[in-house]
C-alpha cells in the first residue's frame, strides 16, 4: 500500500513537471489559436511598370497594399511585427503564395503582428540594368512598410524596436539590400537614363513618413546581395541565413541568378554573405543544407509542391528561436549605493522578481507607493520602488525594450520610473495637464529635482489629480 501510494506521488509530480516544461513561450511557440486577417491595407503609392514592358519611363501609380495577421485575443500593446517578403523572380508572385500565408498565420500564432506586403514587379530577365532597377524598387517599398508601421504603431500596438523582416528568393534579396546597403551605394542603373526616371533615395517612394526605415533583424531564405563591400560595421543588423548548397536559381556561393543568365547581374549568395559578416564580427547565424535545391522548404515560386516538408517546420523553428533571442538581448545596467535606493523595470523581463532582477538586494525591501507603502515581490514596468542593499554595487537586466508606456496616476505624489533610454519630462505625454511643474525627483543619498528620467530608476513626481501619462522615447 503504502509502494503504490509512493508511485502514485511519484507519477503526479512527473505529470506535474512534464506539464510545467510544456508551457508555450510566446513568440517560440504557437500561443494563440485563432488569427484576424485585415487585408488590402494600403502603406504607400509608387510608380510601378505594365506587365510586359520595353521602356523603364512607361509607369503607372498604384497602391502598394498589405495583409496584416494578428492573433486574436491577445493584450500585449508592443508587440514585435515580421514583415515577409515573396517570392517570384521580380517579374511574379504576390502576398497571397502559400508559403508567406502559412508563416504569416504561424507568426501570428506566436503572438507577432505579422505583414505580408505587395512590392512593385517587372524585370528584363535579359538585362542587368533592368535586374538592378527590379530590386532597387522593392528596396524602396520594403522601406516605406517599415516606415508606415513605425508611423502607425500605436494602431496597431507594435514594438517599433523589434521590426523584422522575412524574405524568401526575391524577397530576400530585397530584405538584405535594404539591410546593407545606402543611398551613396545605389547602382548607377538606378539613376535612370534617356527617358528612363531616376528612381530617387531608398526613403524617397512610397509614402512621406519620416523614420528610420532598417530593420532590427533579418530572416534570410536562399537570398543574395549585389555587393558584399555593401556590409559593413555600422549595418549591425542580425541576420539568420539559410540556403541550399544545390540551388541553381540564387547562387549559394556567387554566381548569376538562374545559373546561366549571365544578363543578371552578379550576385553573392548566403555563404560569402556569412563569411563578410564573420569577417566584420557581425551577429549571424548560417544554415547550409547540404544538397538541397532553391526553396528547399517545398514550395515552387512560392507555393506547395507536394505540401511543407520537414524544412519548413526546421526553418520556422530556428528563426523565431533566433528572432527571440534578439528581443531578449536588450541589457541594461544599474547601479545602487548602499542602503535604500529607488529603483525601477527599464525592459520588458520573462521573471520581474526583485531577489532575481536584484539578487544582491535585501531580501523583504521592495516597496511601491500607493498613497502609503506596500510591501511588492516583484517589479512593473512605469512603477518606481524603494530597495535596499546592503553594499553598493551595480546589476545587469537582460529584455526587451521599452520605448513607450502609459501610467496611470494618482493625486498627489507618485512613484513611477521611465524607459529603455533617457527621456526628457518635459517629453512626456500630459494630456489633462495633472503634473506639477518642478516635483520629478530622484534619489541618490537624498533627494534631487531632475529632468531627465534614467533608465532603470525610480522617481517621485506630484500631480493635482488623478489620469494617465504617457512616456515616449525619441
Amino acid at each position: 500500500m503504502v509502494v503504490n501510494k509512493f508511485l502514485i506521488i511519484v507519477f503526479f509530480l512527473i505529470s506535474i513537471l512534464n506539464s510545467l516544461s510544456a508551457d508555450p513561450i510566446r513568440y517560440i511557440d504557437e500561443v494563440f489559436e485563432n488569427v484576424t486577417i485585415t487585408e488590402d491595407v494600403v502603406y504607400g503609392n509608387a510608380p510601378d511598370l505594365p506587365f510586359i514592358f520595353l521602356f523603364e519611363w512607361n509607369t503607372y501609380d498604384i497602391d502598394l497594399d498589405m495583409d496584416i495577421y494578428e492573433p486574436v485575443g491577445d493584450t500585449e500593446t508592443h508587440r514585435p511585427v515580421i514583415i515577409f517578403i515573396h517570392a517570384g523572380a521580380f517579374f511574379s508572385g504576390h502576398n497571397e503564395l502559400d508559403d508567406v500565408v502559412a508563416l504569416s498565420i504561424s507568426a501570428a500564432k506566436r503572438g507577432y503582428v505579422a505583414v505580408s506586403i505587395n512590392y512593385r514587379l517587372g524585370l528584363n530577365i535579359l538585362s542587368s540594368y533592368s535586374g538592378e532597377r527590379a530590386v532597387y524598387r522593392g528596396v524602396q517599398d520594403a522601406s516605406a512598410v517599415v516606415r508606415f508601421l513605425r508611423e502607425f504603431s500605436s494602431e496597431y500596438n507594435i514594438d517599433t524596436n523589434n521590426i523584422f523582416l522575412w524574405g524568401t528568393s526575391a524577397g530576400s534579396f530585397i530584405g538584405l539590400h535594404l539591410a546593407f546597403s545606402e543611398d551613396d551605394e545605389r547602382p548607377e542603373s538606378t539613376y535612370g537614363g534617356g527617358d528612363d526616371p531616376d528612381l530617387g533615395c531608398i526613403d524617397c517612394e512610397g509614402n512621406s513618413y519620416d523614420h528610420n526605415s532598417k530593420p532590427n533583424a533579418l530572416v534570410s531564405c536562399w537570398g543574395a546581395i549585389k555587393d558584399l563591400e555593401w556590409i559593413d560595421p555600422e549595418n549591425n543588423i542580425p541576420v539568420i541565413l539559410f540556403h541550399g548548397t544545390d540551388d541553381l536559381i540564387v547562387p549559394y556561393n556567387s554566381g548569376f541568378p538562374f545559373s546561366l543568365n549571365i544578363l543578371l547581374p552578379f550576385v553573392h549568395g548566403s555563404n560569402q554573405i556569412r563569411g563578410r559578416l564573420n569577417e566584420l564580427g557581425l551577429d549571424n547565424e548560417f544554415h547550409g543544407e547540404d544538397g538541397q535545391p532553391h526553396e528547399y522548404w517545398g514550395t515552387v515560386n512560392g507555393n506547395w509542391l507536394n505540401g511543407p516538408n520537414e524544412y519548413f517546420s526546421q526553418i520556422q523553428s530556428d528563426a523565431f528561436l533566433f528572432l527571440y533571442n534578439q528581443m531578449f538581448n536588450g541589457d541594461i545596467s544599474i547601479e545602487y549605493q548602499a542602503d535604500w535606493n529607488l529603483i525601477g523595470l527599464p525592459l520588458e523581463v520573462e521573471e520581474s522578481l526583485s531577489n532575481v532582477l536584484f539578487p544582491e538586494s535585501i531580501e523583504g525591501t521592495l516597496y511601491s507607493f500607493d498613497g502609503g507603502y506596500n510591501p511588492e515581490t516583484s517589479l512593473t514596468q512605469g512603477k518606481g520602488y524603494w530597495l535596499r542593499f546592503n553594499d553598493a554595487g551595480s546589476n545587469t537586466i537582460s529584455g526587451i525594450s521599452m520605448n513607450e508606456n502609459s501610467i496611470q496616476l494618482n493625486d498627489g505624489w507618485n512613484l513611477i520610473s521611465g524607459l529603455s533610454e533617457d527621456i526628457s519630462v518635459f517629453s512626456i505625454l500630459d494630456l489633462d495637464s495633472i503634473i506639477i511643474p518642478g516635483t520629478f525627483y530622484g534619489f541618490n543619498g537624498g533627494y534631487i529635482e531632475t529632468i531627465i528620467l534614467e533608465p532603470g530608476e525610480g522617481y517621485w513626481v506630484r500631480t493635482n489629480g488623478s489620469g494617465s501619462i504617457t512616456l515616449i522615447s525619441d
